[in-house]
């Protein structure tokens, strides 16, 4: 009885000495760190933690129940990578090393974990992306070397350039993403590609308080900037000689001054979709300037925002655009139209009886868009695609004869339309008849149309007194 009484109380205070005891696996089990409350010591064998397969990082699964932030398990086979996970109370949340993460990557938190300058500029490594991280403040200017420089908050991650010259410079494009780009005293963008097959995208970004925006010119590949937003800058952006370039849901704010959008020089295409430009007399705006522009293949300015006490465009938007803009004339080839009118009457003769002929006689014209008027009696249709016309013709006319029977037609690229014909009769030379001509003709572009008459009696001529002509 005496030996089970002392084997208890031996049990129960061997109890509290492991409960209140630190404890230590491996080797020399009898030394172990003061801070320490659990310890693993080995030269030979290693930590095994939990396994198990996780398939959603935001699912507790395969634990079950409420799971304390901490749990630190190793993730194999299921469908989240493979490696240690650790729950945060609403997720795993991946705990990486230098082996599962990007080797062409710099966190960029001071101007010192950029590239060293040379002469003043900075390159970077080709094939490397760079984050900004809080606000980065350079005196020296950036050549983005085919690079991709971003942040992940636009608003708190800035990159503030304070010299005179430009932030980005050089001949080489890269992409400029989710930033807040400022540069008080110079600019910028002055990029020179010479004509390159590069491509420069710049998206999500701020652009406040420049002193200019730069130049971005002989780009050959494609500028795209998508989701700007600028604010009290003092000159805008200039585009001169690039290939391609389009600009979606960039906003202006009224805080900007003098020239928005400049585009100068030779372009295949420009375009410009969605967004606003709010411009002030007072600080002297302009939404867009495009007299500069020597020669473009195609540009659409559709579903802008035009507004303000300043001047919304510069320029004249030639055929070769369509413009469908708040604030701004539409113009594009559904809208073409011409009008031509006899302002000094002549005579038209005919060879011989049912020969048409072209109406002879001075025309001016007016209301010409996207039609031309080359020639008296001629309206030539300049727009880019196939359109079709309504054409509206009134003529009144004498002749010389009596009972003479006259047929009158609108002829598209020198071939009568039949259906356009109308037949009219002159009964005494001293009657003055006057007809519509009214036709529905389809145009392709640099097709024309004019007013041709016929004697169907014999070769006694006509003076057309007036003729008016419109399509539309």
């Amino acid at each position: 009885m005496k030996t089970k009484t002392l084997l208890s109380i031996c049990l129960f205070l061997g109890l509290i000495i492991t409960t209140a005891a630190q404890v230590k696996v491996g080797n020399n089990p009898n030394t172990i760190n003061t801070n320490s409350l659990f310890e693993l010591e080995s030269t030979n064998q290693g930590f095994l933690a939990p396994r198990m397969a996780l398939n959603s990082i935001n699912a507790v699964a395969p634990l079950s129940g409420t799971v304390p932030a901490g749990m630190l398990i190793y993730s194999t086979g299921g469908t989240v990578a493979d490696g240690f996970y650790v729950w945060n109370g609403s997720k795993w949340l991946a705990i990486t090393t230098s082996a599962n993460t990007r080797t062409n990557y710099v966190l960029v938190k001071s101007a010192s974990d950029f590239p060293a300058p040379v002469s003043g500029v900075i390159t970077l490594v080709a094939g490397t992306l760079y984050e900004i991280n809080g606000t980065i403040t350079l005196t020296n200017k950036i050549d983005l070397n085919g690079c991709k420089i971003t942040g992940a908050d636009g608003l708190n991650d800035k990159l503030v350039y304070t010299g005179a010259s430009e932030l980005f410079t050089g001949a080489n494009t890269g992409s400029v993403l989710s930033l807040t780009l400022s540069a008080p005293a110079g600019s910028l963008f002055n990029i020179n590609a010479s004509g390159a097959i590069k491509n420069l995208l710049v998206q999500n970004c701020n652009m406040i308080g420049c002193n200019s925006l730069g130049t971005i010119q002989s780009v050959g590949g494609k500028v795209f900037f998508s989701n700007i937003v600028y604010f009290a800058n003092t000159n805008g952006i200039t585009f001169q000689n690039d290939s391609v370039v389009g600009i979606y849901d960039n906003f202006w704010d009224i805080s900007n001054h003098n020239t928005y959008e400049t585009f100068t020089g030779k372009f295949n295409i420009i375009q410009l979709l969605g967004g606003g430009r709010n411009v002030s007399s007072t600080n002297t705006a302009t939404g867009i300037n495009v007299s500069g522009i020597s020669s473009i293949a195609n540009g659409s300015l559709k579903m802008l925002l035009y507004t303000g006490t300043g001047t919304y465009s510069i320029g004249t938007f030639t055929d070769n655009w369509e413009v469908e803009s708040i604030g701004l004339n539409t113009q594009k080839d559904d809208e073409a139209t011409g009008n031509f009118y006899i302002t000094t009457p002549a005579v038209t003769t005919f060879t011989a009886n049912n020969t048409p002929t072209k109406i002879l006689g001075t025309t001016t014209s007016t209301n010409l868009f996207r039609v031309t008027a080359p020639t008296n009696n001629r309206l030539t249709y300049t727009g880019r695609k196939t359109q079709s016309f309504i054409v509206t013709c009134s003529v009144s006319f004498t002749s010389t004869g009596n009972n003479k029977n006259y047929s009158f037609f609108i002829f598209k690229n020198g071939v009568q339309l039949p259906e356009s014909g109308v037949f009219t009769k002159i009964t005494t030379g001293n009657d003055e008849q006057a007809v519509p001509v009214l036709c529905t003709v389809l145009l392709n572009p640099n097709d024309y149309i004019e007013v041709w008459v016929e004697n169907n009696t014999d070769n006694t001529g006509i003076t057309a007194q007036t003729m008016n002509i419109t399509i539309k």
